[in-house]
């Protein structure tokens, strides 16, 4: 009899956890994480956080000694620190972020230079550059008149993972046909 009540425990446990994977997999395609990057050389800060039903999931890359260290929190809880490694690989890393496929994208840019000559040059690139990408709001303000070097760069968006990872995934399979391929 209690082995009866045990098993039907487990059973709906282990069904409860099986909806509620589901669930979290639907909201992939269907809640984006929201992306925010900021470079600010005033203050030394470079960090890429990425919200997804906040408070449920958050996570900080920040770089700490010149390597890069992913945080993650969980309800507000920390729960991973790691130094990511860079792994050696075949050069599509730009394929792959073309794949998330962001949208509403919004640039805040703030720079400067000593030199006037430089700061035209990095506003008339930086205003070529927005013309290749699908902005939402696009701020640039160049300082023309500054006795230093500064550049602050304020980047989010918003990606549904669900479908990047289905992008990336056919990708992959893409790159490594063509390895195949090619070692024929």
């Amino acid at each position: 009899m209690s082995l009866l009540i045990i098993s039907a425990i487990v059973t709906t446990l282990v069904s409860a956890i099986i909806v509620v994977l589901a669930v979290l997999i639907i909201l992939l395609f269907i809640i984006p994480i929201k992306t925010d990057f900021v470079f600010d050389t005033e203050n030394s800060i470079m960090q890429l956080t990425a919200l997804w039903l906040y408070p449920l999931l958050m996570a900080i890359v920040t770089f700490e000694n010149g390597k890069p260290i992913l945080n993650i929190h969980v309800f507000g809880k920390h729960v991973i620190k790691k130094i990511i490694r860079k792994k050696t690989g075949t050069g599509h890393g730009m394929d792959y972020l073309r794949a998330t496929e962001p949208e509403d994208i919004r640039i805040k840019a703030h720079y400067g230079f000593s030199n006037p000559f430089n700061t035209g040059i990095t506003c008339g690139a930086v205003n070529m550059v927005s013309q290749l990408i699908n902005i939402s709001t696009f701020e640039n303000e160049p300082d023309f008149l500054t006795d230093k070097d500064y550049v602050y760069l304020n980047v989010s968006a918003k990606i549904f993972m669900g479908p990047a990872v289905m992008r990336i995934i056919r990708l992959r399979r893409l790159y490594r046909r063509e390895l195949q391929w090619i070692q024929t």
